[in-house]
């Protein structure tokens, strides 16, 4: 008869959860959601400021713009964490799925209305490009900017 091998178990471990609530300021689920509301309602705000205006801005406008669309992909990777943990923790929950769904597609949407910005970014002149990058204003993105214009 064969033995039946019970695997170890490890109380703490298997109590153990991760605080995600710092990610969406404590708000859960609808934190998550209000984190992509408030995301697009920024990135139309954006696109409505900056489409059609990339290369004509001075290094200030380029690093508030930027600094701009920080803020923006921070509150989307914010909630796409925040429901990524969730689901890791708990696969079976249709909830947390739903929300897993809910940012991958909201957090696509809103990626594609910033696009503009990194092709009007790519098509300004090489040499104005530079004199914009060497503005010490830029030095927090300056490396993004760079690899943008490579890629």
């Amino acid at each position: 008869m064969a033995e039946t091998v019970t695997p170890p178990s490890d109380p703490t471990l298997e109590e153990a959860r991760w605080d995600l609530e710092p990610l969406v300021e404590g708000a859960g689920r609808e934190g998550a959601t209000e984190l992509l509301e408030e995301a697009a309602r920024l990135a139309e705000d954006f696109s409505g400021r900056y489409r059609g205006t990339v290369a004509e801005l001075d290094p200030a406008g380029l690093a508030a713009a930027m600094r701009e669309g920080e803020d923006i992909f921070d509150r989307v990777g914010r909630a796409g964490s925040y429901a990524s943990l969730a689901f890791a923790v708990d696969t079976q929950d249709p909830a947390t799925g739903a929300l897993v769904a809910q940012v991958s597609e909201r957090g696509a949407s809103i990626e594609t209305s910033l696009l503009f910005f990194d092709l009007e970014w790519n098509a300004v002149p090489d040499e104005r490009a530079q004199e914009l990058l060497s503005a010490d204003e830029l030095s927090f993105c300056r490396h993004h900017l760079r690899t943008l214009r490579r890629y």
